[in-house]
C-alpha cells in the first residue's frame, strides 16, 4: 500500500505547479548517474552509451501498466539490439522491505521476467526529483524518454501500459531512429 501512496505523492507534488502539461526535459538533456544491480554506476554519458539509440523506461515493480510493457521492452532490446537500440529501466522502489535492498528486490524480479536490458536502481519514489532533476511534470509511472543516436531528446511521454497500438508505434519510432546515421 505504501508504494501506491508514494506514487500518489510524487504525481501531486511534480504535476501541481505544471498541471495540464506532459512530461519534458528542461535543457533538452536527459543527465543521470545510478547505480546498476551490481552497485556500478552507469552515468548517461557512458561511452557504452554514445551513438546508440536509447530507450529510457521510467517505472516500478509495484506498477501493473509497467509490468505489461516488459516482453515488449525484452523482444525489442533482443531484436535490435545490435542495431545500437540500448533500453536502461530506471526503477524507483522503495525501502519498505527490512529484509532485502532494493536492489536485491529488483535482481530477483529482473531474472523472474527474464529482462534482457539495463535496470538501474533509481532510488526511493519521493527521491524521484533527485534522480533525474531536469525531469518534469511526472505524473506518474511508466514514463518513456527516447533518443536519438546523436543524444537528441526525440520524446518524453507518459505512457499506459502494454497494446497493440502502443507497441507498433514504439517499435516503428524505433526503428526510424535506428535507420539514422550516426554523425
Amino acid at each position: 500500500m505504501r508504494p501506491l501512496i508514494l506514487a500518489l505523492t510524487l504525481v501531486l507534488a511534480t504535476s501541481a505547479s505544471t498541471a495540464g502539461r506532459d512530461p519534458f526535459i528542461e535543457e533538452d538533456v536527459l543527465t543521470f548517474a545510478l547505480p546498476d544491480l551490481e552497485g556500478r554506476t552507469v552515468s548517461s554519458s557512458d561511452p557504452a552509451l554514445r551513438g546508440k539509440v536509447l530507450l529510457i523506461d521510467l517505472w516500478a515493480t509495484w506498477c501493473p501498466p509497467c509490468i505489461s510493457e516488459i516482453p515488449t521492452f525484452v523482444d525489442l532490446q533482443e531484436r535490435y539490439g545490435e542495431q545500437g537500440l540500448v533500453i536502461v529501466a530506471i526503477a524507483f522502489e522503495s525501502d519498505d522491505d527490512e529484509d532485502s535492498t532494493r536492489a536485491d528486490r529488483l535482481r530477483e524480479f529482473v531474472e523472474h521476467h527474464s529482462i534482457n536490458y539495463l535496470v538501474l536502481d533509481g532510488g526511493p519514489p519521493e527521491e524521484f526529483a533527485t534522480a533525474l532533476p531536469q525531469l518534469k511534470n511526472v505524473r506518474g509511472f511508466p514514463v518513456e524518454v527516447l533518443i536519438g543516436r546523436d543524444g537528441t531528446i526525440v520524446d518524453v511521454r507518459n505512457s499506459y501500459g502494454y497494446k497493440k497500438k502502443w507497441a507498433r508505434k514504439l517499435e516503428r519510432e524505433l526503428a526510424e531512429l535506428l535507420d539514422t546515421p550516426v554523425e
